[in-house]
């Protein structure tokens, strides 16, 4: 499944930038639906058998309302989705291009099996609702009990297929996503199975469960009686059966989040930590402070604005840990993204040159002479380290080099930090080759 890394083009590095973007803002999509609908698949499913097994209405009218905010018709699946799944996909694959990172490959498989699972999903809320209008037919007859019994098999297979599906899927998107933003482990990992059961992974599985469940049971009680004024002429008895089992699912749910959030920080790995991710993750844990004040004072006495409240700013919470996700991928691929940049630089150039334009090509050495030579000298220090004392490093690894030069980063206490000098990725490139010529030149 890694073709898709293949056939993908390098990207200037102003059409990352616009990656990313899109990235964030297709995860505000994603995220949440998804969560919400596994979370309502999982509860309608418990709430279903619960009410057959102990003939408890109330279980089985929850069963039915709790997926029918989510799914009001089948091409919210696709809109909300399959297409945004597959965006996300396309995006890691022109990301990784070029890497040994398995992640596309986990993002493509997830993508597929998340598909088939919105399959199910579908049929399972269909077959819910043909049950539900079955049950009021007082007619009986073969024909009729034909029907009940198939549309009731329908709904038990389809309604554990779709969970486990789209279990499995997001299971593959969290190793996927996981595994991008750690290029430590692009080599060493080369098992699924074995990525599955990393620790950070796992944290990631169970925030996402957790999310899923306050998700579902915040939005329920917004959609039941607040959106839009609220559902009328529900019966009092339905009404605090739906308060006292939604509520005390999402305070427990809330409660243990902020664990989670504060692990999932610990077993990030250092190369995507950033004051944008710790600031994300600390805006998380305060909103996730904030809906419990609410869910609590909705437990003490219930009130309509703030399961409003609470619904909106649990969506914030997703917004928080996308801005996590990709400021820590963009922090542990920036070294990637160069490359690439530079590669689309690289064949742009060429392509013009085939076309019979000529661009003014600026050399290492002048760049040396216009921005290197007031810090640096090869022989001594001057604001700067003598390159004899820095280069050696870079010897093997002309990548980092180029890392360095394009987004510099202060190394050595004893010097001031280098400022960005704005070089395009071909002429940090063109100087990294100069210096390092000049560099084992010099006696």
């Amino acid at each position: 499944m890694d073709f898709l890394k293949q056939i993908a083009l390098p990207q200037s590095a102003g059409e990352i930038t616009v990656l990313h973007f899109v990235l964030n803002f297709v995860y505000i999509i994603f995220l949440p639906f998804v969560s919400y609908l596994f979370g309502a698949l999982v509860l309608s499913l418990y709430y279903g058998r619960f009410g057959r097994k102990h003939s408890d209405a109330y279980a089985v009218n929850l069963s039915k309302d709790i997926l029918e905010h989510i799914l009001p018709n089948k091409s919210i699946l696709f809109l909300f989705g399959v297409v945004p799944y597959m965006a996300i996909v396309f995006a890691y694959a022109q990301l990784l291009q070029g890497t040994t990172a398995m992640s596309v490959s986990l993002l493509t498989w997830g993508a597929c099996i998340f598909a088939a699972g919105t399959v199910f999903a579908s049929s399972y809320h269909a077959a819910l609702k043909l049950s539900s209008v079955l049950e009021n037919v007082s007619q009986k007859n073969e024909e009729v009990e034909n029907v009940r019994t198939e549309a009731v098999e329908t709904k038990h297979t389809s309604g554990k297929y779709a969970v486990l599906f789209l279990a499995v899927s997001m299971a593959l998107f969290l190793a996927g996503t996981t595994h991008a933003a750690d290029p430590a482990q692009w080599e060493v990992v080369g098992s699924v199975i074995e990525l599955l059961f990393t620790l950070d992974v796992v944290i990631r599985l169970v925030q996402f469960v957790l999310l899923s469940f306050t998700l579902t049971a915040l939005g329920t009680l917004y959609f039941t009686f607040s959106w839009q004024g609220g559902i009328k002429n529900l019966k009092s008895e339905y009404t605090e059966y739906l308060k006292n089992k939604l509520l005390t699912l999402a305070l427990v749910a809330i409660l243990l989040q902020p664990i989670f959030i504060a692990l999932s920080v610990l077993s990030n790995p250092n190369g995507g930590l950033s004051g944008i991710f710790f600031g994300a993750a600390f805006f998380g844990i305060l909103l996730l402070f904030i809906i419990i004040h609410f869910v609590y004072g909705m437990i003490k006495e219930f009130n309509p604005v703030y399961s409003a409240n609470a619904f909106f700013l649990i969506i914030f919470v997703f917004l928080s840990n996308s801005i996590q996700d990709n400021s820590a991928l963009s922090r542990a691929t920036q070294q990637q993204s160069m490359m690439l940049a530079y590669q689309y630089d690289k064949y742009h150039e060429e392509l013009l040159a085939k076309m019979g334009i000529n661009l003014k090509v600026v050399t290492g050495s002048e760049i040396f002479g216009a921005k290197c030579s007031a810090c640096h000298e090869f022989g001594k220090k001057k604001i700067g380290p003598a390159y004899k004392d820095v280069l050696p490093k870079y010897e093997s690894d002309r990548a980092k080099l180029l890392s360095f030069i394009l987004s510099p980063q202060k190394m050595n206490p004893a010097f001031p930090a280098m400022p960005n000098q704005g070089l395009k990725p071909a002429e940090a490139d063109s100087i990294a080759a100069y210096i390092m010529t000049m560099y084992k030149q010099a006696p």
